[in-house]
Order: C-alpha cells, then structure tokens, then sequence
C-alpha cells in the first residue's frame, strides 16, 4: 500500500512542480512582452517627433 500511495505522492508533486515552471515561464514572457512594448512604442513616438521636427523646421524656413 505504501507504494502505491508514494506514487502517487510523486505524481502529484510533478504536476505541482510543472505547475510551478509553466507560471514561472509565463511570468518571464509577460515582462519580456511588456519590455518589448515599452520599447517599440518609445521607438514609435520618437519617430512620430523626429518626423513632426522635421516638417515644423521646413515649414519655418
């Protein structure tokens, strides 16, 4: 009996250790996601300023 029940013991500590990983990675993908975004959208909006620069300084000369 007390195979049986160390078996599943150690099942249930793998599902519960996958668990684990599987949030942990989601976590690192979530933050590496907003990162990514934070940047691209800097980029964007520096462009966007650089472009509205450009058309001010030949709209002035």
């Amino acid at each position: 009996m007390t195979r049986p029940l160390r078996i599943v013991g150690l099942a249930i500590a793998g599902i519960v250790a996958l668990w684990l990983v599987l949030e942990l990675v989601a976590l690192v993908f979530g933050l590496v996601t907003w990162i990514v975004n934070t940047v691209v959208s800097l980029a964007v909006l520096a462009l966007l300023v650089y472009v509205g620069y450009l058309v001010v300084s030949s709209i002035a000369t």
